[in-house]
């Protein structure tokens, strides 16, 4: 017999008793990083040689996109392979959980199911209802290394909160005494940020914070290799969404959804992956497909329940990777903080929606403003001495945005106004409005609403009221037009019998401003409306067009409210009229008797008295914390 074949014959009959018959995965997820940190993903970030290997053997995805700027609604998303406006799960913090729809689990039990170990370390954080077998273990001491059977294939992730939002809120004696690694002098600061050394301090010290998350990928990688199970498994490493200096983490820009993404590819399972070691991919990917792709890789038929599709695996061609070219975003509410706006990402152009555009970007929201830098950018404002960049974060917004990110990584040159583009502004407008009716999305009924009737079955009360979200979605359209066209549907939405309506024609009128004063007094007795929402939306119309003073509606509202929801949103406008509405509104504590939850925390803020304190579960008396 041939020598060499008997050779080659025992190697490959070795490599097929080594290898596993499915692959494992492994997700080393860093909290609040968006790919601006990381020089593998930008000439702004520091390197990360631990990550940078894993992109030697594997596939760097330069287009990864959360499809959420914020952590629980952003890793429901990673769960649940579903858009959260469309399952009820795009609150942060989650007022309710939401039941997921018949058909639906969370992906790691699909793969428990097939004979995976699955381990999670440790942060959950779901708004939904967690699918019952989803983890063997979930806990700060969760590995792959304590599956019973040392030959089954396992899935694990673990979550690393060093680079967290929460690691830059350090005193003002941290900042003028601990020294950062990377230099301040040599950051390279976006535009929008104002060039003090303060902000240059926060940079360094983020950047440190991205190489300590290089060092730990550098650990469990370590482990894997020490395991003999390293050609075996799938490495992802990514962000749980972007962040974290200030516009960032909580914002839909790109530094808030832009992730990076690094796959490692095991030898013994690279016949599912028609990428050559060492690549870079320019197809999008986002966080709706990430659990698709891990199920395609086990082999794991996708629930058609789920939104996502695999971009790695069998039946996945370059060729189908190339053609995705869009991603979709959202933001509705950040603790507090409320602000309803969508994206639609096409290539290298993004556009915006917000529908409630009169809510600046910089509203108070107590958890973002711990940040010292937070604070100076706002003391900056109001002393007058920031560029036009720098001061967008703090005044009303247009109604839709579209930025050219080939020119403008950063959105600060919004070309939605410039007529040379108005074609595509009209073409990227329908198909934001088509994915929205397609869902539909829950979110154009308010919060309250999804609370008392939706929750426990949101899927089913959306599909029932795709018809009426339509009808919203055209109400709250209306903004996008000249008053000349839309002033007669806007008063005829004014005295529809129907509280939505009247809700988002108030909304629309107060994004309209100054032009829409005709509907003033139409829209007066709806600051008596029985529907609290209405006379919410009433106040700030009329308050922010100096029609009214909007404080007597909007304490009636929170005092005589005793729904959470209710009050967190009412509350909400009192930050805007208490901050930015160009009037002089303040208000105090004392104007506000019983108070629930959340809504503490504009409580706080009132009496000055907010900075690492949190809400209290119960309601309490306002003026007495």
């Amino acid at each position: 017999m041939n020598l060499r074949f008997v050779f080659l014959f025992l190697i490959g009959l070795s490599t097929c008793l080594h290898a596993a018959d499915r692959p494992n995965v492994v997700w080393i997820v860093s909290e609040d990083n968006s790919k601006h940190y990381l020089k593998l993903f930008d000439d702004a970030g520091v390197e990360t040689p631990n990550i940078a290997a894993l992109a030697e053997d594997g596939v760097t995805f330069t287009r990864a996109f959360s499809n959420s700027p914020v952590c629980s609604v952003a890793r429901t998303t990673l769960a649940t392979g579903c858009y959260a406006p469309r399952i009820g799960t795009q609150f942060h913090r989650r007022s309710k959980l939401a039941n997921l729809s018949q058909g639906l689990r969370l992906f790691p039990s699909y793969l428990r199911e097939i004979g995976y170990y699955t381990t999670n370390n440790s942060k959950k954080d779901y708004n939904c209802v967690e699918s019952e077998g989803t983890w063997d273990e979930s806990s700060k001491t969760a590995s792959w290394r304590d599956r019973p059977d040392k030959e089954a294939p396992f899935f694990h992730m673990e979550s690393h909160g060093q680079s967290h939002e929460s690691s830059l809120h350090f005193t003002e004696d941290s900042y003028r005494t601990q020294k950062t690694k990377n230099d301040p002098e040599k950051v390279q600061l976006p535009p929008y940020f104002p060039d003090t050394p303060l902000f240059r301090y926060t940079y360094a010290r983020y950047l440190d914070n991205i190489q300590t998350i290089d060092e730990i990928v550098g650990n469990t990688v370590a482990k894997l290799e020490e395991d003999g199970v390293l050609e075996d498994t799938f490495i992802f490493y990514f962000g749980d969404h972007g962040g974290v200096l200030p516009r960032g983490k909580g914002y839909i820009y790109e530094s808030g959804l832009h992730v990076p993404l690094v796959i490692r590819i095991p030898e013994n399972f690279r016949e599912l992956v028609n990428l050559e070691p060492g690549a870079s991919n320019s197809g999008f990917v986002s966080f709706i497909d990430f659990g698709p792709t891990v199920l395609n890789l086990a082999g794991v038929d996708v629930p058609t329940a789920m939104d996502g599709e695999p971009f790695l695996g069998k039946n996945v061609t370059l060729a189908e990777l190339a053609k995705r070219d869009s991603t979709f975003g959202y933001a509705d509410r950040f603790d507090e903080k409320y602000e309803m706006i969508r994206t639609l990402r096409i290539g290298d152009w993004k556009y915006i929606r917000s529908f409630q555009p009169y809510y600046p970007d910089g509203l108070q929201n107590n958890y973002r403003y711990k940040m010292l830098a937070y604070r100076e950018w706002r003391d900056l404002y109001n002393e007058g001495k920031l560029g036009s960049d720098q001061r967008h974060f703090f005044e009303p917004k247009p109604a839709e945005m579209l930025f050219d990110l080939s020119t403008d990584p950063h959105e600060v040159n919004d070309l939605s106004a410039d007529p040379s583009n108005q074609a595509r502004l009209l073409e990227m407008r329908g198909k934001l409005s088509e994915k929205m009716r397609s869902l539909p999305d829950l979110s154009l009924f308010p919060e309250n609403v999804l609370y008392d009737e939706a929750m426990d079955a949101p899927v089913a009360f959306g599909e029932k009221n795709r018809g009426k979200i339509s009808t919203l979605l055209d109400t709250a359209d209306l903004m996008l037009h000249p008053i000349s066209d839309s002033e007669a549907p806007l008063r005829s939405a004014l005295r529809s019998a129907d509280p939505m309506i009247r809700a988002w024609a108030l909304t629309s009128c107060a994004a309209l401003g100054e032009s829409a004063s005709e509907l003033m007094e139409t829209a007066k007795p709806l600051l008596h409306d029985e529907d609290p929402i209405v006379r919410v939306r009433a106040a700030e119309f009329l308050g922010l067009n100096g029609a009214v003073d909007p404080r007597g509606t909007l304490i009636e509202v929170v005092n005589e409210s005793d729904h959470p929801v209710v009050q967190l949103i009412a509350l909400n406008a009192v930050a805007l009229f208490h901050d930015h509405s160009g009037t002089s509104y303040p208000f105090e504590a004392d104007d506000f008797t019983e108070i629930q939850g959340e809504a503490e925390r504009r409580i706080l803020y009132l009496q000055d008295d907010w900075i690492g304190k949190k809400p209290k579960k119960k309601g309490k008396k306002k003026g007495n914390p």
